[in-house]
């Protein structure tokens, strides 16, 4: 049989193809050039030189939140994930700085109210922040309701800092992963209603760890090991905050094996 074909249909046809290898052809290049990027820069964590201020809130005679259920304060566990997280840090590199490291409030003269208390000592943490030099600050707390459903481990950064979100983020996301996947909160800001996050001179972030008014939770946030899983969590929020993509060496950095050094 044959076919017989107008000369209008065979251009239309040729002008077809032409297009569809133009299509295929921008594809590959595109993919091309994203494996290319891909295969050029690899994440790379650099810990020296890093300083993070880690500040247990609350002490003293504010104990913070206190557990209904077995009567645990919350300036204890604060403390006592800090001197975790502080340890793994370390390890990694980092220099750490703590606004406290043992049961107290830092506050001058006699017969002040606790709130009178509380401030001095929230400005004293706060000049400590702000003179460290420090890369960021890691305020950790636990979170209390009336209402005792509510759990979870949420991160809080400050206002007009897209670094203070950055962190946020990186931290809120490896206490899901390494934590409680089931957690579904999201970062949040944190209103300038106090001392620590306004004006912030370094990025600031807030860690809940989770709710003593929470039966449930409770009983995981008074656990030692629950505890060290928290600060690993925080810590890998941490490294994933500080990794960036650097430049492969390529073949022409590697050293001629004939030539000498100068």
């Amino acid at each position: 049989m044959i076919v017989i074909l107008k000369r209008s249909n065979i251009m239309l046809s040729v002008l077809i193809f032409v297009l569809v290898l133009g299509i295929i052809g921008v594809n590959l290049g595109l993919s091309n050039k994203k494996d290319g990027v891909e295969a050029s820069t690899m994440p790379t964590l650099n810990t020296k030189g890093k300083v993070v201020v880690l500040d247990p809130g609350h002490g003293g005679e504010d104990p913070g939140a206190t557990s209904m259920y077995s009567g645990a304060k919350e300036k204890d566990l604060n403390l006592a994930i800090a001197f975790k997280l502080k340890e793994l840090l370390e390890k990694a590199g980092y220099t750490v700085i703590m606004t406290r490291t043992e049961d107290v409030l830092v506050y001058e003269g006699d017969n002040l109210s606790n709130t009178a208390k509380r401030r001095q000592d929230l400005l004293h943490r706060k000049k400590i922040m702000d003179e460290s030099n420090a890369d960021i600050v890691v305020s950790i707390h636990m979170n209390g309701f009336k209402q005792t459903k509510y759990s979870g481990a949420q991160v809080f950064y400050t206002k007009n800092s897209p670094a203070s979100k950055k962190l946020a983020i990186s931290i809120q996301d490896a206490l899901r992963e390494h934590v409680d996947p089931s957690n579904k909160r999201e970062a949040l800001m944190k209103s300038e209603d106090i001392i620590i996050t306004k004006d912030c001179k370094v990025t600031t972030v807030i860690v809940e760890c989770g709710f003593l008014s929470n039966e449930a939770e409770e009983k995981k946030l008074i656990d030692d090991a629950y505890q060290s899983k928290l600060a690993n969590a925080i810590k890998l929020g941490i490294d994933k905050y500080f990794t960036v993509n650097v430049p492969k060496p390529g073949p022409s950095s590697k050293p001629n094996a004939t030539s000498k050094p100068n």
